[in-house]
């Protein structure tokens, strides 16, 4: 006899959409993926703001079963990327399995009845023998503490909210950040606004990205030579995972990189001020590395100032900053990041005898490979604690994470299991590794970055290679688990759980 499960995986992105695809080429049919969104895509619907694209190569951004032939560049903006993982869903067959524009605010575990209740923002519940968190890392938008001194007249809108609405032509725009959302932001503002203010509380490294098409001969030989894309992709995988070194604090690699920002940056601002401007004092990859071929060249436009002050408050149409310099502005864009550390978004998710996440999590988010917490039975995430990579491409991770999770899934089912809850020891174990690997690295320097959570410790890096972390979870271990049989509906309700090893 095999247990029947019914799976709720919350959010419709590259992580959800993975495993729902896994999970129906497994047998798994049972299974609903909720999205707030009125369509797939994830932070690709979510972000629309102009000059978006990736920063990982297209052909190393896609799942390893759908590869594309037909990616347009080297690296790919916001609205082909969506068309694919929309393709996907319909290639796949998800459509009858969504349940789109449908919030779901909690996740509450029935001990009684051994299911997780889903309730949505309407109040509308779903029940499900194992939930799945597929919400990402960057899902609740961090927005500055600007008061008004005096109502503000402008607009004031974060990147992840683009309001396409407001006009810009010819308007005096400050951009708050340096990340990666403004470097590809600012340059496509400078054109077209009237004055750039780039009001930055600290400089970031920038790398080059020699964007280009893919030519004619080269999109042939992607879709008629067998194994060409296969082989491309993996010769841009291997070439991400010899970049591992660059988290290690000090390394070649490192200095290597290094060197080619400060080159990139002396080659681009012939004006020593402004260059002094743009040369952080923090190592080299101790914040996310952004990679901009067009970003420096926009700083140095005339119509573009750089800021050296950070923001403080707001006036009638003006901004004014950390130094008292007040700046005339008609529209103030938020490129801030997200509260990254932060996992579930605003996902209240309770466990066994009624105990939060949140409150598990008050000095720092933990997970058992970023998927499993004890307490939380039949739950797990997709791009939880610790599983973003320092290099390579996310998706690897979440394709790796989701194959795992369809490894637990058929476990259960063959041996006839509803419960499962990982170990408190295994987990213990795991963030034992992790805190001895995260030693030496850049993020552990004294830098502020988005990793660390209050209490300073990294909870979102995976401070290894991407191929260790697909060879640590290509097969499921039942003894970092305990399990339960199902419970007959007639019967005493309590049951003894039996340890991981199969029996």
């Amino acid at each position: 006899m095999s247990t029947k499960l019914s799976v709720g995986i919350i959010g419709a992105g590259p992580g959800g959409l993975a495993l729902g695809i896994l999970m129906s080429r497994a047998g798994f049919g049972d299974f609903t993926i909720f999205d707030r969104e009125d369509d797939v895509g994830g932070t690709w619907r979510i972000n629309t703001y102009p000059g978006l694209a990736c920063d990982v190569k297209s052909h190393l951004y896609s799942y390893s079963f759908d590869l594309n032939p037909h990616w347009s560049r080297l690296w790919s903006g916001q609205r082909e990327i969506l068309d694919y993982f929309a393709r996907c869903a319909d290639t796949y067959g998800l459509r009858p399995h969504l349940r789109l524009r449908t919030e779901i605010r909690s996740a509450r575990w029935e001990e009684a009845d051994q299911q997780w209740c889903l309730t949505t923002a309407d109040g509308t519940q779903h029940r499900f023998n194992v939930v799945v968190s597929a919400v990402g890392l960057f899902t609740r938008p961090l927005l500055p503490e600007l008061v008004e001194q005096e109502p503000f007249t402008g607009t004031v809108m974060h990147s992840a909210r683009w309001d396409h609405s407001i006009p810009l032509e010819g308007k005096r725009v400050a951009v708050l950040g340096t990340g990666s959302t403004a470097s590809q932001l600012l340059p496509e503002l400078a054109k077209v606004a009237g004055k750039v203010y780039s009001v930055q509380r600290s400089p970031t490294w920038i790398l080059p990205k020699p964007d280009r098409h893919y030519t004619r001969r080269e999109h042939w030989i992607f879709a008629h030579v067998p194994f060409a894309k296969k082989l491309y992709r993996t010769r841009l995988w291997l070439r991400s995972e010899s970049n591992i070194s660059v988290i290690e604090h000090g390394s070649e690699k490192t200095q290597d990189f290094t060197a080619i920002a400060l080159g990139l940056l002396e080659k681009t601002v012939a004006d020593e001020e402004l260059r002094r401007k743009l040369t952080p004092d923090h190592p080299m990859g101790c914040k996310r590395l952004v990679f901009s071929s067009d970003y420096l060249p926009a700083l140095t436009q005339p119509n573009v100032e750089v800021v050296t002050s950070p923001a403080r408050y707001l006036k009638a149409r003006s901004l004014v900053t950390a130094d008292g310099a007040e700046h005339d502005v008609d529209v103030v864009v938020c490129a801030t990041g997200y509260a990254a550390a932060d996992y579930l978004g605003e996902l209240h998710v309770s466990g066994e005898q009624g105990s939060t996440l949140r409150e598990q999590w008050s000095d720092g988010a933990q997970a058992y490979f970023g998927m499993a917490v004890p307490g939380f039975p039949n739950f797990f995430m997709l791009y939880g604690p610790n599983t973003n990579v320092g290099s390579n491409s996310v998706i690897f991770m979440l394709e790796a994470q989701a194959r795992y999770i369809v490894r637990a899934l058929k476990y259960m089912r063959r041996k006839n299991k509803a419960y499962v809850a990982v170990r408190p020891s295994a987990l213990a174990e795991f963030i034992a590794k992790i805190d001895e690997w995260m030693a030496g690295t850049v993020w552990t320097t004294k830098c502020s970055n988005y990793f660390r959570a209050a209490n300073g410790r990294v909870v979102t890096q995976w401070p290894r290679s991407a191929r260790s972390f697909w060879e640590m979870t290509r097969r499921f271990s039942p003894a970092d688990y305990s399990f339960t049989a199902p419970r007959p509906e007639a019967a005493d309700q309590s049951v003894t759980a039996l340890d991981g090893r199969g029996q």
